[in-house]
C-alpha cells in the first residue's frame, strides 16, 4: 500500500464526512458540544464564565452550583485546544460567536486532531511492528470504530482531542528522548481533556524499570507536568463549585456505584454496547495473548479500569453515544493488540489485501452503515 495515498484518502474521507454532516444540519454544535462550545465562546466573547446567554442561545440549562451560577460539568481540555484558533477567528469575523463559520472551524481543528492522531498512531506501533502491521492497525481504529463518529460526525466534543492526547501522551511515554517533565504534561492533558484518563498514568509504571522514570528526580518531574497542566481545571471547579476538589457530576446529583453489574452492559448493552457496535475492539482480545510484551498486562488493566468507571457511572449508557463513547481515549492502546494479532495473520500466510477484505473491509462497511442507522434515529 502507498501511504502517503493511503493516509490521504482516510483524511479526505473524515474531511467529507464532516462536512457533508454538517452543512446538512447547518451547525456542528449541538449534545454535549453545546457545554465544550459555551466554555470558548463565554471566554473569548464575553470574558466570563457565566454561561447564561450561552445556554439560552442553544436551549439547555444546567443545575445551580454551590457559587449560584449556571454549572458545566464539562473539562476544559478540548476548548483550550481549539481556543486560539477561535481566538483569531474572533478578530477577523466577529459577529455573535454562534455563526456557523466559527461552528465549522471548530469542528474541522477536531477532525484535524483525530487524524493527527492516527498519523502518529502510525508511527507509535511502528516501534513495535512492521510497517504493513502498523498501518492495518491504524486504518482498522480509523474505519471501523467509533473514531470515525467522533472524529468526523460529531467532532465538537471531546472525544476526538482525549484520542488525539492519549496517543501524544503514549508516544512520549515510549520514546527515549522525551523528559519526563514533558510526558507528564501530556498526561496531565489526556486529565484536562477526561479526567477519567488520568487513569492512563498507570501505563508508566512498566517504564519504571526499564527507563529513566526509574530515579525520583525523574518522578518528580513526570508529576509535576501533570499538575501543572491540570492545575486550570482545579481553579475552574473552585469558580463554578467553590472547590477545587468538588466532583461537577456528584454536585449535578449524579453518581458512582463503584461495584456496578453494568461494566458488562457498557460492553455488550444493545443501545450502544462497545463490543456490540464496535466489533474490532473484541478482536483486540484476541490479539492481546499474542502480544508477549511487558506493557501488555497493564495495557489490559487501564482498559479494564476505564471501562469500570464508565460502568459505575449512574448514567453508565453515556446519554445519546454512538458506542462506547467515553472509551475512545482507550482506542490507541487497543491498537496495539490489534497489531499483534494481524501479525499472527500475516506470519500465517494472510497478505495486507486478504486481511483488508475479510476484516478490516466488513467491520468498516458495517461501522459506516451502523452511523447511519443511529443518525436516521437521533
Amino acid at each position: 500500500m502507498n501511504l502517503p495515498r493511503w493516509l490521504l484518502g482516510i483524511f479526505f474521507f473524515y474531511i467529507l464526512a464532516f462536512f457533508s454532516h454538517a452543512l446538512f444540519l447547518q451547525k456542528t454544535v449541538f449534545g454535549d458540544g453545546i457545554f465544550y462550545y459555551s466554555w470558548i465562546r463565554s471566554v473569548v466573547v464575553d470574558h466570563d464564565i457565566n454561561f447564561a446567554n450561552e445556554y439560552s442561545h442553544f436551549a439547555v440549562t444546567t443545575p445551580i452550583t454551590p457559587t449560584n451560577q449556571l454549572g458545566n460539568k464539562h473539562p476544559i481540555g478540548a476548548p483550550l485546544f481549539w481556543l486560539p484558533w477561535y481566538g483569531q477567528a474572533r478578530t477577523l469575523l466577529g459577529g455573535s460567536g454562534y455563526e456557523l463559520s466559527y461552528q465549522l472551524l471548530i469542528g474541522f481543528l477536531s477532525v484535524l486532531a483525530a487524524f493527527s492522531g492516527l498519523i502518529l498512531l502510525y508511527r507509535l506501533l511502528m516501534q513495535s511492528f512492521s510497517p504493513a502491521v502498523s498501518l492495518l492497525s491504524m486504518t482498522s481504529i480509523a474505519l471501523a470504530t467509533n473514531l470515525l463518529f467522533y472524529g468526523a460526525v460529531d467532532p465538537v466534543n471531546s472525544h476526538a482531542i482525549s484520542f488525539f492526547a492519549a496517543v501524544v501522551f503514549l508516544s512520549f511515554l515510549y520514546s527515549k528522548n522525551v523528559s519526563p517533565f514533558v510526558t507528564g504534561c501530556a498526561l496531565g492533558f489526556c486529565a484536562l481533556v477526561r479526567p477519567q484518563d488520568a487513569i492512563l498514568g498507570l501505563l508508566t509504571i512498566p517504564s519504571l524499570k526499564r527507563s529513566h522514570l526509574l530515579r525520583l528526580k525523574s518522578v518528580i518531574p513526570l508529576l509535576l507536568g501533570s499538575m501543572l497542566i491540570f492545575s486550570p481545571q482545579l481553579f475552574v471547579w473552585y469558580a463554578l463549585y467553590g472547590s477545587p476538589f468538588t466532583s461537577p457530576y456528584l454536585a449535578g446529583g449524579e453518581s458512582f456505584a463503584w461495584w456496578s453489574p453494568n461494566f458488562l452492559n457498557v460492553l455488550f448493552s444493545p443501545t450502544n454496547g462497545l463490543f456490540l457496535w464496535t466489533p474490532v475492539t473484541l478482536l483486540t482480545l484476541i490479539g492481546f495473548l499474542c502480544w508477549k510484551d511487558k506493557r501488555r498486562a497493564w495495557s489490559i488493566g487501564v482498559v479494564v479500569m476505564e471501562i469500570a468507571i464508565v460502568g459505575s457511572w449512574s448514567t453508565w449508557w453515556q446519554g445519546a453515544s454512538y458506542s462506547g463513547r467515553m472509551l475512545v481515549s482507550t482506542l490507541p492502546i487497543l491498537s496495539f493488540g490489534l497489531a499483534a494479532l494481524y501479525t499472527r495473520l500475516v506470519r500465517a500466510g494472510l497478505n495486507g489485501r486478504s486481511v483488508i477484505l475479510t476484516i478490516i473491509g466488513p467491520l468498516s462497511a458495517m461501522n459506516a452503515i451502523l452511523i447511519v442507522r443511529f443518525l436516521l434515529q437521533t
